[in-house]
């Protein structure tokens, strides 16, 4: 198991920061990383997810299903490559209230026997798009 952790004070509630991110079609229009994600935002729904390139046209597309969800807190999904044991990768996004409004913190877990091998690519790209996304969150938050 590998772990990458972002985090990120925005001067915003909770329940706004909560209102932009379960806007799953307003994702594309703030969120540099990501250009389009559908799905029902229910435990065991399936999220399909079409990444942003280095240009911003579309990128690798994947499917995540949902596995927790707590109102204006936490949301949680885990996408597979072929099969959970070969490469999965879980992605922990929580907001807590804070005096400043919220911490916003994104954790993504990554499993299975390609998890050690990906682990140099993945530090190296992934650490930098979770803080553009934080960055950008933060920006439509306290506009």
């Amino acid at each position: 198991m590998r772990e990458i952790k972002t985090e990120i004070q925005i001067s915003s509630d909770p329940d706004k920061v909560w209102g932009i991110l379960t806007d799953l079609p307003g994702w594309a229009n703030w969120n540099p990383i990501v250009n389009k994600i559908e799905g029902d935002l229910e435990v065991g729904a399936i999220l399909s997810i079409t990444m942003s390139d280095a240009k911003g046209n579309d990128g690798k597309s994947y499917r995540s299903v949902i596995t927790a969800m707590d109102e204006e807190k936490r949301f949680t999904f885990i996408g597979t490559m072929m099969a959970k044991f070969i490469f999965s990768v879980e992605r922990i996004i929580e907001l807590e209230n804070s005096q400043k409004g919220t911490l916003f913190t994104q954790r993504e877990i990554y499993t299975g026997l390609m998890a050690s091998i990906f682990w140099k690519k993945l530090n190296e790209y992934a650490l930098p798009m979770l803080n553009s996304m934080n960055k950008a969150l933060k920006d439509k938050a306290e506009s």
